[in-house]
C-alpha cells in the first residue's frame, strides 16, 4: 500500500505529465474524447447559465465613463438635429400654405388692402357672443368694413365696432354670428360647389350644399372632405371675399332632402376666439385714407 507522502509527490509528477501529452500530442489523435466533451458541456450548460445571467447582472458590462459620456453626447446632438429639422419642416409647411392663400387671393380678389397686425387683448364673457377686442381703431384704418383674419389668411370675423384705438370683432363661429355664403373649392380655380353655413355652437359651421349636376351628366357634383371652403358673401366687404372659412370634416345627407347634402366645415385653427394676434384687413375708404396721411 502506498504511503501519504508517496501520493502527495506523485500528484504533480501526474499533473505535469498531463499537461506535457496534451502539448505534445497531435489534436486529431484526441478526437476520441470529444464526445465526452460534448456530454459534460450538455450537462453543465443549464447550471452555468443561471450563474452568468447572475453574474451579468450583478455586474454588468461598463464601456468605460468615457465611451458613456460620447454617446449620450452623440444622442443629444441627434435629437437637437430632429427637432430643428421638425422645425423648419413646419415652418416651410406654413410658408407655403401661405403663399398658396396670397396667389388665389390674388386671382380671385383685387381689392386694395391694408392689412393691420394687433394683438388681441381681450374677450367677451359672453360665450354665446364670442367678440374679442384688438388694439388697432380709427386712427389705424380699421372702421365698420374691416375683417379680421388668423393665420394662414383665416377668416376670424368682422369688426362691429371701433374707436380710435382698439376694435370689436364677432367671431364666425359664435353661436350669435349670421351663416356665411361659402364655396367649396372643387378645383384649383375660382368654380365651386355654394353652401350656406351657419355656427354650430362648437368652433364649427355646418350647413347646405348646392345641388348641381355634372355637365351633359345627371350625376351630382358632390363635396369630399377635405376640401377648401372660402367666403363668397356679398354681404361682406370685398377684403373678405374668397379668405378661408375652413375645410370640409364630413358629408350627411340632408334631413329635409336625402339627395341634397350637408357639410360641416371646421376653421384651420381651433377654438378662433382664443387667438393672440389678428391681422385686420382694411379695404376701401379706410385704406384710402390712412395711406393718404
Amino acid at each position: 500500500m502506498l504511503s501519504p507522502a508517496f501520493t502527495s509527490r506523485l500528484l504533480p509528477l501526474s499533473l505535469g505529465f498531463l499537461l506535457l501529452c496534451s502539448l505534445a500530442v497531435p489534436v486529431r489523435f484526441l478526437a476520441f474524447a470529444r464526445p465526452l466533451g460534448q456530454l459534460v458541456t450538455a450537462l453543465a450548460a443549464p447550471i452555468s447559465h443561471p450563474f452568468a445571467a447572475f453574474s451579468r447582472w450583478i455586474l454588468p458590462a461598463n464601456a468605460g465613463p468615457a465611451v458613456d459620456a460620447k454617446v449620450k453626447e452623440l444622442e443629444a446632438r441627434l435629437e437637437e438635429t430632429e427637432r430643428e429639422l421638425r422645425r423648419i419642416q413646419q415652418e416651410n409647411r406654413r410658408l407655403v400654405q401661405s403663399l398658396e392663400e396670397v396667389n388665389v387671393l390674388a386671382i380671385v380678389n383685387t381689392t386694395p388692402v391694408r392689412q393691420i397686425y394687433a394683438p388681441v387683448f381681450a374677450s367677451s364673457s359672453d360665450l354665446s357672443s364670442d367678440i374679442i377686442r384688438a388694439r388697432a381703431g380709427r386712427l389705424d384704418g380699421v372702421d365698420l368694413a374691416s375683417v379680421a383674419t388668423a393665420a394662414g389668411m383665416q377668416l376670424l370675423g368682422r369688426v362691429v365696432s371701433v374707436d380710435d384705438r382698439t376694435c370689436d370683432i364677432q367671431v364666425v363661429t359664435s353661436r350669435s354670428a349670421e351663416p356665411l355664403n361659402c364655396m367649396i373649392m372643387i378645383d384649383a380655380t375660382a368654380n365651386g360647389l355654394a353652401c350656406r353655413l351657419s355656427p354650430t355652437g362648437k368652433g364649427t359651421l355646418r350647413g347646405p350644399v348646392e345641388d348641381r349636376r355634372q355637365s351633359g351628366s345627371a350625376q351630382p357634383v358632390e363635396p369630399v372632405p377635405g376640401q377648401i371652403v372660402r367666403l363668397s358673401d356679398g354681404r361682406w366687404p370685398g377684403a373678405a371675399q374668397m379668405l378661408l372659412v375652413g375645410k370640409v370634416v364630413s358629408v350627411e345627407p340632408s334631413p329635409d332632402n336625402p339627395l341634397r347634402r350637408l357639410v360641416v366645415v371646421a376653421p384651420s385653427i381651433d377654438r378662433l376666439e382664443r387667438v393672440s394676434e389678428v391681422v385686420i384687413r382694411a379695404s376701401g375708404s379706410a385704406a384710402e385714407q390712412e395711406g393718404s396721411r
